[in-house]
């Protein structure tokens, strides 16, 4: 099983982090395959506080935050890209919840040949009107 990293630039998230989290622990693919590095462009609300509760909650996924002094997706990017070691990287936002299935199909595409760069439909809806 190839490790997955999955990479998200973070900045003043609270309200959403923990939905990605969760959806990432819900994954079909294998926790002990998979890594999560969070690049935190130096959130200053409540950010940090839920990914330490989410890990002391779920010590059997790696979740680590890297620092992101430049404050910039770029930035941050390069820094969790830095920082990872799996195999194959997955890039995410930290407002999104992919489904369920979402790593387990990427890799599976990716072994395919299918691309070198694969992903999925996303289902946009507004936040506020």
């Amino acid at each position: 099983m190839a490790l997955v990293s999955v990479i998200v630039p973070c900045y003043n998230e609270q309200a959403t982090i923990r939905l990605l989290l969760e959806a990432l622990y819900n994954q079909t693919y294998p926790r002990d395959a998979l890594e999560i590095v969070i690049a935190d462009g130096m959130s200053n609300d409540q950010t940090i506080e839920e990914i330490a509760k989410f890990r002391s909650e779920h010590p059997d996924l790696a979740t680590r935050v890297v620092l992101n002094k430049k404050q910039s997706i770029p930035a941050g990017l390069n820094q969790a890209i830095a920082a990872a070691t799996g195999e194959i990287i997955i890039r995410l936002d930290a407002h999104s919840m992919p489904g369920k299935d979402y790593i387990r199909r990427c890799v599976e595409d990716l072994k395919q040949g299918l691309g070198d760069n694969v992903g999925g439909v996303w289902e946009i809806r507004p936040g506020r009107s």
